[in-house]
């Protein structure tokens, strides 16, 4: 069902602020960092519409509300149609440039410094696998329970086979970047997220990929992400 634009403004306030603090979300709160134009009652009305919608779910039937895959992708989509302006361009050239220089290890590191977030390429000439920042992954993780820290180390010990079993299907895809919720071609915990893009220099391919929270700040990844897109070799695209 389609939503009306009051309850959409809603949803994307909500995902985003829940993004930024990690607190539930709750009518009060809303009300008290954003401007709606409505009251804590009506706002409260809108959530639990949502909530029907399976946008947000709660632990307790008292407590405030949590995003689920579903808000998370409605975000991501809107995020999508976001276009990347020429201050990303030149922000991110030097960065491009280490990738096209051949400092693959140099570019992956300061892709994870600057997301603070696990941070993968896959050189397909030289099967090759770079990581940086997996310290920084654990520590955003909000796992509680013992099963899903070993899914998540699972994926983490699979990864490099995974990238290499799936290049056939990223070789062939042609919509960059993408982002998966949850479970996606590389990992199987639902607890991760990853931002995707395929990279061109010219004469060979490189997956790269950023791994997070489900919470991660999407549309700072995503910014990075489509900027190296464009500044990649757009005849593969």
């Amino acid at each position: 069902m389609r939503l009306n634009n009051r309850r959409e403004t809603i949803l994307e306030a909500s995902v985003r602020y829940f993004i930024k603090t990690g607190e539930s979300i709750t009518s009060e709160r809303l009300f008290r960092h954003f401007d709606f134009g409505i009251k804590p009652a009506m706002i409260r009305w809108e959530l639990n519409a949502l909530g029907d919608e399976h946008y947000f779910y709660q632990e307790r039937l008292s407590g405030g509300r949590y995003p689920t895959n579903k808000a998370y992708r409605f975000l991501v989509d809107e995020l999508m149609e976001e276009e990347v302006g020429d201050v990303f361009l030149k922000n991110f050239r030097l960065l491009f440039n280490e990738f096209i220089e051949g400092n693959k290890k140099a570019f992956v590191r300061e892709l994870a410094d600057y997301l603070k977030m696990l941070s993968v390429g896959y050189d397909c000439e030289s099967d090759y696998v770079y990581e940086s920042g997996l310290d920084e992954l654990f520590g955003k993780l909000e796992i509680k329970t013992k099963d899903d820290l070993l899914q998540v180390v699972e994926d983490f010990e699979n990864l490099s086979d995974r990238l290499t079993d799936g290049s056939e299907w990223w070789r062939g895809e042609k919509k960059w970047p993408q982002v998966f919720i949850g479970r996606s071609p590389f990992t199987k915990s639902e607890h991760l997220s990853i931002v995707a893009s395929r990279l061109d220099s010219g004469n060979e391919e490189f997956l790269l990929i950023a791994i997070g929270p489900r919470r991660m700040d999407y549309q700072k990844s995503l910014r990075l992400f489509k900027t190296l897109n464009n500044l990649s070799t757009p005849s593969k695209k």
